[in-house]
């Protein structure tokens, strides 16, 4: 027995080995067979391109880590670092990583640029607003009156541009808020000329929203400084989602239709229509074409070519996804990120059948089977009195002046005539109605602001004064009055002040008053209060 068992375990051992030896085979056999070579990245490091991509697509944490494992001798690395200082608003450090690049062709517009920002933003104030991912510099720090209205709209469109369009906008977001067209250009890059040609107010370069204060237009009338904040995150949530891939049509097209979607409608929303815009240039030859945009809407030849633009560009997006849906919206992100800006027509074949130029076609035959624009009722149910436009501006020039000097009851009269030839003028019913007001003839200026269609625009003096006719009624309408007026132009003393203003120090018959004037009341929120107290500090004429 014992025999047997030493034989019967040797015999076990015998087949373990060449089991043991089997597997062993198979396992080289196997390793050779699957066996897949380390990427470069693992070998030698992460590559420029792979740096520039992640700060392309505003991914600056990943950036930091990749750029730190590069070659910190290269001019690629160096060229890298200075674009991330500029990404994350830190002008000067990308100013002193280039001045080390002197001759380097590639470096020399990055280091105008870095240049320029850094002088603009001397002495600016930065805040960091970690509750609401918010990183804003301020040129002039009044403006930091302005935070919880920029933190409440930034929130709210950071929302809206995830669930509209599927991307989550990297954070925190970053906002140059500057005094003037120049600065704009300093920290953007965007040319002076340009600017001015188009009336360009923002541009979303850089990883940031650079934005003009609405300080700076307030004797302009303003300008929706909200709708354009919105417009320029989704240039940013663009950038980030296709690798900055998107070509301009679809840039400036889903900018321009996110506009307004953060927020409950408001009076002349879409007016004119897109459609109507980019008809009318279709069939009168104005039309400036989808697919020649050029390099940017902001550097076409005039404020017409660039509002026809905008009309042209919003339409086509918004038939695109109207025939397509919100699914090939977001295959189409990803196919412009696998495939680059060269072979959009290609992308957007893919995503939905038909190429640029199919979409186009498709397009234009919509726009003609829309029914013909509506005339302009109120130019034509109204009587006007025949002025002439000289005329008209000086009534108005000399009104606003008497008004100024605190001669109300003549600013009426100039008013009156003024607005005679253009019955719905906004701006003049709010300087007739202010005036009115002045003249302590309060019930008179009802009328003028009972109800938005009655006026050709959105204005915020009229929004602001009909807000106060509202609430001097107990209307909690007033409320969204106020609240027009301010996005438009939240330093215009009544749109800040809920329809409020100060006297002028001078009476009536000209000389000045010996008595101060009475400064009226302020509103009880405290972030309107400081709104207020801030638009009285603007010096005007």
């Amino acid at each position: 027995m014992t025999a047997r068992r030493l034989d019967f375990a040797s015999a076990r051992r015998s087949w373990l080995i060449s089991v043991n030896a089997a597997l062993v085979a198979f396992a080289v056999a196997a390793s050779s067979f699957f066996w897949v070579a380390p990427s470069p990245a693992l070998l030698l490091g992460p590559s420029v391109e792979e740096v520039s991509d992640a700060i392309t697509e505003l991914e600056v944490d990943k950036a930091r880590a990749l750029i730190g494992k590069l070659d910190a001798d290269s001019t690629g690395a160096a060229i890298e670092r200075a674009r991330l200082s500029l990404y994350v608003g830190d002008c000067d450090t990308a100013q002193a990583t280039l001045a080390s690049l002197t001759g380097v062709k590639e470096a020399a517009p990055l280091a105008d640029l870095a240049k320029n920002c850094a002088r603009a933003t001397a002495g600016s104030v930065v805040i960091e607003d970690k509750e609401h991912d918010l990183w804003i510099r301020l040129q002039d720090e009044s403006d930091r009156v302005l935070l919880p209205l920029l933190a409440d709209v930034a929130v709210k469109a950071r929302a809206a541009i995830v669930r509209d369009l599927g991307i989550e906008l990297p954070k925190p977001l970053r906002i140059d808020l500057v005094r003037d067209l120049f600065s704009l250009s300093a920290v953007s890059g965007l040319p002076l000329q340009a600017a001015e040609t188009t009336g360009t107010v923002a541009v979303a370069r850089w990883g940031r929203v650079n934005m003009i204060s609405p300080r700076a237009a307030t004797l302009g009338g303003g300008y929706p400084w909200e709708d354009t904040l919105q417009h320029e995150m989704t240039h940013l949530a663009l950038s980030h989602a296709t690798r900055d891939q998107a070509p301009l049509w679809l840039q400036e097209g889903l900018a321009k239709r996110q506009e307004t979607r953060w927020r409950p409608p408001r009076p002349f929303d879409g007016d004119p229509a897109p459609d109507e815009v980019a008809q009318n240039a279709l069939l009168t030859g104005e039309s400036v074409g989808i697919d020649q945009l050029g390099p940017s809407i902001a550097m076409l030849p005039s404020a017409d070519a660039a509002s026809i633009a905008f009309a042209e560009v919003s339409s086509f997006i918004e038939y695109w996804i109207k025939v397509n849906g919100q699914p090939a919206l977001r295959l189409l992100f990803q196919d412009l990120k696998g495939l680059g800006t060269n072979e959009a027509s290609r992308a957007l074949e893919s995503a939905s059948g038909y190429d640029l130029s199919g979409w186009i076609v498709r397009w234009q035959d919509y726009l003609r089977h829309l029914p013909p624009p509506k005339g302009a009722p109120l130019d034509q149910v109204v009587h006007r009195e025949p002025i002439s436009l000289r005329e008209r501006a000086r009534q108005i020039r000399t009104g606003e002046l008497l008004l100024a000097r605190g001669r109300a009851g003549q600013a009426v009269e100039r008013f009156r005539v003024a607005l005679s030839a253009e019955p719905h003028d906004a701006a003049v019913r709010f300087r007739l109605g202010k005036s009115l007001i002045e003249a302590g003839d309060v019930a008179s200026g009802a009328p003028l602001f009972e109800s938005v269609k009655d006026v050709d625009v959105g204005n915020p003096g009229w929004f602001a004064l009909a807000g106060r006719y509202r609430r001097d009624k107990g209307d909690p309408e007033a409320n969204s009055f106020f609240d027009w007026a301010v996005a438009i132009d939240p330093y215009l003393e009544e749109a800040a002040c809920e329809g409020r203003f100060a006297s002028p120090s001078i009476s009536q018959n000209g000389a000045s008053s010996a008595a101060p004037p009475k400064v009226p009341e302020i509103p009880e929120a405290p972030e309107r209060r400081a709104l207020c107290e801030s638009a009285r500090k603007i010096p005007r004429d």
